[in-house]
This record gives structure tokens, sequence and C-alpha cells, in this order.
């Protein structure tokens, strides 16, 4: 045992590597062999070194730590976007600080205090703030990458895919199907997802398109499992007048797949219906749907934001991720 405050000099006497190998590592760089990696492991455990966060960071002027904003962690989109942003960022060598907007206990001054004290290289941005106003003048400046095209009408760079095209596609899926009267589920006009207006917008731009289709909208107050049976019990007083439902989430799909079949309505003869996301959920239930690759999306926005933080002049890009169609048995 060393007297006094181990330094990395003193690791790199004890191990007898470089101290350069020593700072690597501390640094979570990627090139250090694992016979090193575990020979300093011991050499900290007993030399009792405590990295020192600041010095590091003054040296550096990075704290390699990103800030995830995100709506809901529960929800099966938002899960998936953190555990693509998690593996990227544990192999690039960086910690997550995860934002939850939702609930009345967040508010704004918690993710400005990380950028106006720079506690944060970065953010990722996947849920909108509102007022934007609140942010924008801060956030404008700060390496910013947003995911799920999150505050679109703010014009910055994000990975996401296209949602019009996306949606139009899965109409036009329905139709040749043969369904002609289609049901178009959304979340409420004020939902935090700008994706959700992008959808509203494409709904109505088919409709202007096919018009011996039917196309009609209905709110639901959020798009999981249990919402399902919420849009068939407001159709209590006769039949369920469509043939098909294009559902926000493989969630709702699912719930519709439940109250549908519960009321005896069989899939996919009288009723079709197409999911959003292709979580496992959809594989598993049989569920058409729109696959939106979410931890490759997360996974490329902490890469891409990363990179812009490290190489000087490199500043974020939007980047677009390929979507397909999954045909199966529901529809």
């Amino acid at each position: 045992m060393v007297s006094g405050m181990a330094t990395i000099h003193d690791i790199a006497r004890h191990t007898g590597l470089s101290a350069a190998t020593v700072s690597r590592y501390l640094n979570g760089h990627p090139y250090v062999s694992k016979e090193a990696q575990l020979t300093i492991q011991l050499a900290i455990k007993e030399l009792g070194y405590v990295p020192n966060d600041s010095a590091r960071v003054l040296r550096s002027g990075q704290t390699r730590r990103i800030a995830l904003v995100i709506e809901d962690a529960a929800h099966p989109f938002y899960s998936s976007l953190i555990a693509g942003v998690g593996a990227a960022a544990a192999r690039l060598g960086h910690d997550i600080l995860v934002q939850q907007v939702r609930g009345e206990a967040w508010h704004p001054g918690r993710l400005m205090q990380l950028v106006v004290t720079r506690a944060v290289d970065g953010v990722i941005i996947a849920s909108e703030l509102s007022p934007w106003s609140e942010y924008g003048d801060w956030l404008t400046d700060f390496p910013l990458v947003t995911c799920d095209q999150a505050l679109q009408h703010a014009d910055l760079p994000g990975v996401y895919i296209d949602h019009r095209q996306s949606t139009l596609d899965g109409l036009h899926h329905l139709y040749e199907q043969g369904a002609r009267n289609i049901l178009c589920l959304h979340t409420t006009p004020t939902s935090p997802c700008s994706s959700n207006t992008i959808r509203l917008t494409a709904f109505q731009e088919f409709a202007e398109g096919y018009p011996n289709a039917a196309i009609a909208t209905q709110q639901v107050s959020d798009d999981l499992l249990h919402n399902g049976e919420e849009v068939f019990a407001a159709y209590t007083a006769g039949a369920f007048p469509f043939d098909a439902v294009f559902c926000g989430s493989d969630d709702l799909a699912a719930g519709i797949l439940m109250a549908a079949r519960k009321r005896g309505i069989a899939i996919p003869e009288q009723l079709k219906v197409l999911g959003f996301d292709d979580q496992p959920l959809a594989e598993v239930l049989g569920i058409s749907t729109i696959h939106q690759p979410v931890r490759t999306m997360g996974e490329r926005a902490l890469e891409h934001l990363i990179q812009c933080t490290t190489s000087p002049g490199t500043h974020p890009r939007s980047i677009q991720i390929a979507y397909r169609l999954i045909h199966r048995e529901s529809t």
C-alpha cells in the first residue's frame, strides 16, 4: 500500500505497465488487453486508488456522460430505446443519465442543470419538451440528437424512420388485403410525440388518395395493451363497423386482438389488425406490423452524438433508419 492518495503512476509502478496504458484503461478506451485490464483492476483494489473525476473532466473537457430524455421507461418503445443507447454507451465507455419526463415530479430545471453546468457531454431527446421556449435557448447550441422525430418543429438533427411513408405503407397493406373501412387509432393531439402528429396527417393523405376506402380516426388515452378494450367500448350500441384497425403500437394491437376475440370477431376474416414497432409480442401473437428498429435507433443516436462530442468540427446530422412491413396472421 502506498502512503497518501494513490495515483496513476503508482498503479503503473505496481503493475509494471506504462502510465499511458493505465490512463487508457481508466478513461474507458477499448484498446487495453484483457490481461492488462485485470492487472490494473487488482492494483486499484490493493492500492485503494480512487479516480478523480473532476480532474479528468478538467484535463479532457469531457464527462463521458450523456443525458437521455424519454417519456416513460415502462413503455416498450422507450425500454427498447434505452437498451440500444445503453449497449452503445457501455461499448464506448460512457454513462447514461436517464431523464423521464412523464409525471409531476419532473421539471425542466433537472435537464437544464445538467446542460448549464456541463455535467453531461450531450443530450439524446426522445420526447417532446414543451414549451420549447423554455429549453431552446440552452439546447440549440449544445450537442444534441433527437429520436423518433421528437421536436420535429424545432428542426433538430435526429435518428428516425419515415413515419409518414411507413403509415401510408401500412394503410396500403390493409387496403390490398381487402379492407375498405379502416379505423386508425391515435393518442391525444397534444400527445408528447411528433410521430403521432405525422401519422394523423398521413391518415388524411391516404383518405384523399383512396376515395373508395373509408378512413376513420379514433383517439385513445394511450397505446398500451389495456387500451384495446377502450376502443370497442365506444361501439356498445351495435356491431363494430370496421374491417381493419391500424394501431400506433404492437401493445395496442394486441389489446385489439384480445378485445375482438372476446366478442367473437374472427381475425383476420372479419377484422384485420396492424401494429407498429415489431416488438417481440407481435411475433408471438402473429400481429402484422411496421418493423421499427428501435434498439438500432438508440445505438446510432448514441454513436453519432459521441462522435460529435469527441471529433472537433463534426456536427450532429439527421440519420434516417430503414423500416419494413411485416405481414403476419392478423392481416
